[in-house]
């Protein structure tokens, strides 16, 4: 059953009756589609909060990611599927970059070949200039634990090992001091709020704190790249805020490059720059520059109507 008191603010802006609502008496459709776009727009901009566009400094221009005319081609015995197609772009140094579309547009694929997990047909990928596309199994094996930090929809977190041990874990891999580990896992889970957890399991917190510690593991190794899948997927509207207000800390305090695929509206809402995919293409691009998250949000939609509403791809 839904909560009909979120029903209430558009009630009293229309001055009707919720059973004059839900029965769609009394209320021209122009007036109802006028009205139902500002409550919307007061409700994204109370879950974005009120923010003030902060110039990023002159130290941003290195690109750690490179993305040079990529193409993966899947090649059965009856046909062929091409789920990326001669796709180029760059990440800078401190950005936060998201990538959308629908399902099977390509950007999980795409991720996949960022993170060596899959190799590309055609064109180059760098990272931090290190070409990652015709690595061995080893070295790619080799290249993630020690260049590449993940945040997952699902966690990935070890469940028979508690907060600490799996943010440690990470660390012990890349030989870390065991006192450089303690300082540096309880300096993150201080700024990430999540101190008060290290000692319980993963099944004994919840969904967004799980996703916090993801956080945590993933920056702790000092990653080149944060590559993030869909983070916000699994959790509810507060976590899901708490772990994209994370993700800019880190970018703002940490430095952390983040390249995020989502196809949420206001996650993407946080990025920098959106890479919108469609058939394997990059469709278009759009870049935040100075506006606040809420209008970046409303031009993220006029964004994705347009594609919509498109036919002819463009450069």
């Amino acid at each position: 059953m839904p909560d009909y008191s979120l029903f209430t603010p558009l009630c009293n802006l229309l001055e009707i009756t919720l059973s004059e609502l839900l029965a769609g008496e009394h209320i021209p459709e122009n007036e109802l589609r006028e009205k139902t776009d500002k409550v919307l727009m007061e409700v994204v901009a109370n879950w974005l909060g009120q923010d003030k566009w902060e110039a990023k400094a002159d130290t941003i221009s290195e690109n750690v990611l490179k993305v040079q005319n990529v193409s993966k081609i899947y090649e059965t015995a009856d046909n062929s599927t091409v789920a990326v197609n001669d796709v180029s772009f760059q990440v800078p140094h401190g950005s936060f970059i998201g990538i959308m579309g629908a399902s099977g547009s390509g950007k999980t694929t795409l991720l996949n070949l960022i993170a060596t997990i899959d190799k590309p047909t055609d064109g180059i990928i760098e990272i931090n200039g290190q070409s990652i596309a015709d690595m061995s199994e080893a070295d790619s094996a080799k290249f993630r634990r020690e260049h590449l930090g993940f945040v997952f929809q699902e966690y990935n977190l070890l469940e028979t090992l508690t907060i600490y041990e799996n943010i440690a874990l990470a660390l012990t891999i890349k030989e870390m001091p065991k006192e450089k580990i303690r300082t540096t896992i309880f300096n993150l889970s201080e700024k990430l709020g999540i101190q008060s957890i290290l000692d319980k399991f993963p099944y004994e917190v919840s969904g967004g704190q799980r996703q916090r510690c993801a956080c945590a593991r993933a920056v702790a190794v000092n990653p080149d790249i944060i590559l993030a899948d869909e983070p916000t997927g699994a959790l509810d509207s507060h976590a899901a805020k708490q772990l994209l207000d994370t993700f800019s800390m880190l970018r703002n305090e940490y430095g952390a490059t983040i390249l995020m695929v989502t196809h949420d509206v206001l996650s993407a809402s946080y990025c920098d720059r959106i890479l919108f995919m469609q058939d394997g293409r990059i469709r278009a691009v759009l870049n935040r520059e100075q506006e606040s998250k809420q209008s970046f949000f409303a031009s993220i939609l006029e964004k994705m109507a347009w594609i919509a509403g498109d036919n002819s791809y463009v450069s």
